[in-house]
């Protein structure tokens, strides 16, 4: 996630050295500073970073100081997201995105994900970031296992660890239905419009298939 200048010398990826890129390297020349989280996501990987987030780079270009910046976060205690939280934390949450095509390869240093939650470290704020007013976007790439339904009748997974924990334990969730229904619970006490749950991922009818397993756990 580093870029190089050269084949004998790496420059370390962050908001200070952005200007000491080589000059081919497209890099963020909107103010990161004055985007606010609009958008929570839930589940930080490759697909998430080389699109939905690429497409926010492109229209924060064209509109700075956005209020759809792109707060993530990362549920599971896996080495993945260790990884993810490590490398996004020392890199001020930026990461370089290669476009590879038959005639070049072009590099580029995505700015959209301006913060980054790691939930096992600090649950409550994962669900005080979605209860953000700012917050009006949760969207998710967590696979197929991320659903916790029964493969072949299609129901919701009651008995699944996870489920179990975060109904018993509805203050200190570990799985995504636990984390939205705190969070959508918090902003009602508040008097705050609930959040759009938007998947992202490519499970066919993953928008009626988390829809029907939200309600399912609430």
């Amino acid at each position: 996630m580093n870029s190089n200048t050269s084949t004998d010398s790496t420059i370390k990826l962050n908001e200070a050295s952005l200007s000491r890129l080589p000059g081919n390297v497209r890099v963020p020349k909107y103010d990161r500073h004055q985007i606010t989280n609009g958008i929570v996501h839930i589940g930080v990987g490759g697909f998430h970073k080389s699109h939905q987030a690429l497409y926010l780079d492109n229209y924060f270009h064209q509109h700075p100081g956005s209020d759809w910046g792109i707060c993530g976060v990362g549920l599971l205690d896996y080495d993945y997201d260790r990884r993810m939280r490590d490398a996004l934390w020392s890199q001020d949450c930026l990461y370089t995105l290669v476009e590879r095509s038959p005639k070049s390869d072009r590099a580029r240093i995505i700015g959209s994900i301006t913060r980054y939650l790691f939930a096992p470290e600090n649950r409550q704020a994962v669900i005080e970031a979605m209860a953000n007013p700012e917050c009006r976007i949760v969207t998710l790439t967590i696979t197929e296992s991320g659903y916790y339904y029964i493969e072949g009748s299609g129901e919701f997974d009651v008995s699944h660890p996870t489920i179990q924990h975060d109904l018993h334990h509805p203050d200190q969730p570990i799985g995504t239905y636990g984390f939205l229904t705190a969070a959508l619970e918090k902003r009602r006490q508040q008097g705050l419009a609930p959040f759009t749950v938007l998947s992202c991922d490519n499970l066919q009818g993953n928008g009626d298939m988390v829809r029907k397993m939200l309600t399912t756990f609430a």
